[in-house]
């Protein structure tokens, strides 16, 4: 049990008038030994790791009024589904494959049989490809010397941290071209341009998924069955009645007993350990008495989020198949930059899968423009066929109200002065998410990774 109400008068008593309006001096509702804020892979990959090791006293809170976080199935004409976040799982993602494989979980191969339309403005010549393989291995030469539990601490960490990629690039490469290909990777995996992007952060993202080539091209191998968002679905499942929906947390308090959960709109809860599955941006709709620390705090309102957005026609059939085309596209002059095949396995309906990456004021205002624009670009490269689908869907997650992004393009200098905050805990507070995973960070198979880590943690601290 938690300790009464007279071991939290030295807390309450230092608390600010605004935290006195939560009314924590009431008596919890409930008393559990873990809380886990964020009801996504990571949360509920750490709630269920810590049932496995025997800890059943868990409660999972969910703010939205489903479970899957950054993972979302959507019904479709022609009873299929798209994957409206995340939904690849690839080589060496060894922890969310095994999870799979537990809950009963199958993939399938990506279809990738046929040719690939190329729309860039470039097509590389002998001068550009030498330069383009000789960036990728220097890369992940560099990658090497990245310190995957303490990226910060890696040999010429500051420099690296102080450029972007991008400056790396210009340093480094010869021809605008091979250039420009890397930069449309960057944008497809982190959501913003080279221009943006730590070096140091991408370096890491790279050593964290194996190598480049593995990063940017073999974790897209297999799809899951029946939705990405199938994983949470299961697992949820399994937590029978420890997951609460419609629980958004509105505030924290928490000192050396434990803490006091403030959610759903007047229940309060209490926790002798807490985690927090969540990205750190998103964190900061939470208020924490006593502060956070500084550095958690920075860490947090200075993290970057990736914008863009995720497109979906589904048609009768994947007509483009008969052209010996195997759906994927780049482009760096039309509004989609990447498209892929996100065909069911069964091949019908057929579905197109789309990267735009317009936002703010340059996103076309309204979904019946952009539906225009993705269709156009479909059609550009698949014929007109592609102008008529039977049901369109998009989803932009920098948009979400509960999600400031999917991806994360780090900024320079963050890493560096203030990525020490990333996992270490506060008092109770452990933090998990994909982000804070050192293999496969930003992916589903960090999730997994991350949430399994911090129930180990809590496992090792809890009596």
């Amino acid at each position: 049990m938690l300790a009464g109400p007279s071991a939290w008068a030295k807390t309450f008593a230092g608390l600010p008038e605004e935290a006195k309006a939560w009314n924590f001096e009431r008596t919890p509702d409930a008393h559990h030994d873990v809380v886990v804020i964020g009801g996504g892979i990571s949360g509920l990959a750490a709630a269920y790791k810590l049932k496995s090791l025997g800890r059943q006293d868990v409660l999972v809170l969910e703010a939205r009024d489903r479970v899957g976080g950054r993972t979302l199935n959507a019904p479709s004409a022609g009873g299929g589904y798209v994957e409206l976040g995340g939904q690849w799982v690839g080589p060496t993602q060894d922890a969310i494959l095994r999870l799979m494989s537990h809950l009963g979980i199958g993939k399938f191969k990506t279809f990738n049989q046929g040719r690939m339309v190329n729309d860039t403005s470039e097509t590389l010549n002998a001068l550009e490809l030498l330069d383009y393989l000789q960036a990728v291995r220097r890369i992940d030469n560099l990658s090497q010397r990245v310190l995957l539990n303490d990226p910060w601490n890696s040999p010429n960490a500051a420099q690296l941290d102080s450029m972007t990629v991008r400056d790396w690039m210009n340093q480094n490469m010869t021809t605008d071209a091979a250039k420009n290909l890397i930069d449309l990777t960057v944008q497809t995996d982190f959501g913003g341009p080279a221009r943006s992007i730590s070096f140091l952060w991408f370096l890491f993202y790279v050593r964290s998924g194996t190598d480049f080539d593995t990063m940017s091209d073999k974790a897209q191998r297999w799809r899951i069955e029946g939705g990405s968002q199938t994983v949470s679905l299961e697992l949820s499942q399994r937590m029978q009645n420890q997951v609460a929906l419609s629980a958004n947390v509105d505030a924290v308090v928490w000192g050396p007993h434990g803490a006091l959960i403030h959610y759903g709109g007047n229940r309060l809860v209490a926790a002798k350990k807490v985690v927090i599955a969540m990205m750190p941006k998103d964190i900061e709709r939470m208020d924490f008495y006593p502060p956070l620390p500084a550095d958690r705090k920075a860490l947090q309102s200075n993290w970057s989020t990736g914008g863009g957005d995720k497109y979906f026609a589904v048609y009768p059939t994947p007509f483009w198949r008969q052209q010996g085309l195997n759906g994927q596209a780049l482009s760096d002059n039309n509004f989609i930059i990447m498209s892929w095949d996100n065909s069911p396995a069964s091949g019908t309906p057929g579905v197109l899968g789309g990267f735009g990456i317009l936002e703010g004021e340059n996103r076309p205002p309204t979904l019946a423009l952009r539906r225009q624009l993705v269709l156009r670009s479909f059609a550009d490269w698949f014929g007109p066929q592609a102008m008529n689908p039977i049901s369109f869907h998009e989803k932009s997650w920098g948009l979400d109200p509960l999600t400031e992004g999917c991806v994360t393009p780090l900024a320079p200098g963050l890493l560096t002065a203030f990525g020490p905050a990333l996992r270490e805990p506060v008092g109770p507070i452990h933090w998990a998410g994909t982000e804070t995973s050192t293999v496969w960070c930003g992916y589903m198979d960090g999730a997994v990774r991350a949430g399994v880590r911090t129930a180990k943690e809590i496992d090792q601290l809890l009596p």
